[in-house]
């Protein structure tokens, strides 16, 4: 069952209060924008979109009170658009008088932790099991940002041109981004050698006063990789472009690394750890043709939600595919259990090629994959695996 804003928000705290009483903590000062867009179900504390740090942060007190900690300036827009309809209280102080930690520390008596290490002890990193969990209103949420993200990347991949720059297949990405109102946090463009080249390829921009980093034109073929954000959740995928000759072996190592995916998605099962499904990638490399140590040269990706990843597969990670421990916990405060399921964004890559989508893991136990570009050719994975599989991956793109 869908829930409305403040319905999500007291699940959300409940999450946060069941966190705080095992611990024995008195309450928490979250600051970063991911954390308060998952305490809040998507809600807004940032102006600077290049940090860690929100513009003010959110409170909330193990007896699930929850409080706008920050200056008069941001008070009156987060309260009217953003945080008063779900009931928040009020800590504010004149911008050059104090800031978040103190206001907390002379309101509140008890032992407080934080998210950033402003306010006691920085438990952040403890915090990704609780922004990997979503109930199944986040999980339509996906569904639907999903769909702008893999509407967004298709009207790009039809604007690419032979001889058209990195940096205006990039501005093209964000434009249509933008016109789908999401926030686009990585964006990523490659061209011919330096797909093979980078794994992480920032697109070329000229210098504004000269130097040695020169425009790179796509000629053969080239690689897009768009993280969209939208209401704190995060979608990734990456998609191929073939406007010229492709060089040798590239289609085929494509598939083949498709087909590492696939492999990693049907290894994502409840009861499972991150780790468990890495050990499944290490030997899909190895069985489709790559060097057995490729996952070496980059990250394979992992469990996403409020945060790009809010943690990447890597060997023996306990990390859980899905949490059962603090949705019970939040059962208890709440009376009563909300479904939750959980999003994943696996990347395996190899020399030239990546393979990227975001699916959901649902509280039944199956997957959906929410970035299907279906106007895309369809890579045979019955043929790659020698069997069939419940993934579905796009081929490269192509004018022809």
């Amino acid at each position: 069952m869908l829930m409305n804003e403040v319905e999500l928000f007291r699940v959300r705290i409940a999450l946060l209060q069941a966190f705080l009483r095992e611990n024995h903590y008195d309450g928490i000062l979250l600051s970063r924008p991911d954390n308060f867009a998952m305490a809040t179900g998507g809600k807004r504390n940032y102006i600077w979109t290049h940090g860690d740090a929100g513009a003010n942060a959110l409170f909330v007190h193990r007896d699930g009170r929850v409080f706008f900690v920050g200056t008069t300036i941001e008070e009156p827009r987060l309260m009217a658009e953003e945080l008063g309809p779900l009931g928040c209280e009020i800590l504010s102080y004149l911008w050059f008088e104090s800031s978040a930690a103190e206001a907390v520390r002379r309101a509140f008596p008890g032992t407080f932790v934080s998210d950033d290490g402003s306010l006691g002890e920085n438990v952040h990193a403890r915090l990704a099991v609780l922004q990997a969990l979503l109930t199944e209103t986040e999980l339509e949420k996906y569904r639907r940002l999903g769909r702008l993200a893999a509407e967004a990347m298709t009207a790009t991949l039809d604007s690419i041109t032979p001889g058209m720059p990195e940096a205006d297949i990039a501005a093209a990405l964000h434009a249509e981004g933008a016109r789908r109102r999401c926030r686009m946090p990585v964006v990523l463009v490659a061209a011919d050698e330096r797909i093979a080249r980078f794994r992480h390829p920032l697109p070329t921009e000229a210098p504004l006063l000269g130097g040695s980093l020169a425009e790179r034109r796509v000629e053969g073929y080239v690689m897009l990789v768009g993280c969209f954000l939208r209401e704190g959740l995060v979608v990734s995928m990456t998609r191929f472009k073939q406007v010229g000759p492709l060089p040798a072996g590239i289609a085929d190592a494509f598939r083949r690394v498709c087909g590492v995916d696939a492999l990693m998605q049907e290894a994502t099962q409840p009861g499972k750890t991150l780790g468990d499904v890495f050990a499944v990638c290490r030997q899909a490399y190895k069985t489709l043709g790559f060097p057995e140590n490729e996952w070496h040269n980059h990250h394979q990706g992992g469990a996403t939600g409020y945060a790009g990843r809010t943690c990447k597969g890597a060997p023996g990670e306990s990390f859980p595919v899905l949490d059962a421990h603090w949705p019970r916990k939040a059962a208890e405060i709440l009376g009563f259990q909300p479904a939750f399921g959980a999003a994943f964004a696996w990347n395996p890559s190899g020399v030239g090629v990546k393979s990227e989508d975001t699916f959901l893991l649902l509280p039944d136990g199956t997957r959906e994959i929410v970035t299907r570009t279906p106007s895309l050719p369809t890579v045979d994975l019955e043929a790659v695996l020698g069997r069939t599989s419940e993934a579905i991956k796009s081929d490269i793109a192509s004018n022809t």
